[in-house]
């Protein structure tokens, strides 16, 4: 009782509100829940998976893109990886700079937690930013 589960969506939303974000609980075009929302500046999905119907999902994942830029590479996307935990970044074939942190829900998490996995995304976030500014040399 009082866990946060993905096969309970409503609950990952309660969790979000209690931390701040304003998160409203959405279907996406198959019909699985969805959460759009802001962190850090950048805006985000919650998407969930292993749903049956819609229904009974067990994991999510937090998900955010960048727009296409010719040195968004898998060199670069990787040089974030091998110096990060938790998030993983990655481009495709448009180029865009994609990230995600996922999380299994099986059994449900405490609120500490989950608030925990929260802070976790908006700080590596954050940290991402400062990366690509690093590593990014400024135009003139």
């Amino acid at each position: 009782k009082g866990l946060i589960c993905a096969s309970e969506p409503a609950t990952i939303v309660a969790a979000m509100q209690e931390e701040g974000y304003r998160a409203k609980l959405e279907k996406d075009k198959r019909g699985d829940p969805i959460i759009r929302r802001e962190v850090s500046g950048y805006e985000f999905e919650v998407y969930f998976y292993g749903c049956v119907e819609g229904k009974n999902c067990n994991t999510i994942q937090f998900y955010t893109g960048f727009s296409a830029e010719d040195d968004n590479t898998p060199d670069y996307a990787n040089k974030w990886n091998t110096e990060k935990r938790f998030i993983k970044a990655y481009t495709n074939e448009k180029k865009e700079l994609l990230l995600e942190y996922d999380i299994s829900t099986v059994g449900g998490v405490n609120k500490r937690n989950f608030a925990d996995t929260l802070d976790w995304w908006a700080t590596m976030l954050g940290e991402f930013s400062q990366f690509v500014k690093a590593q990014k040399p400024a135009t003139k």
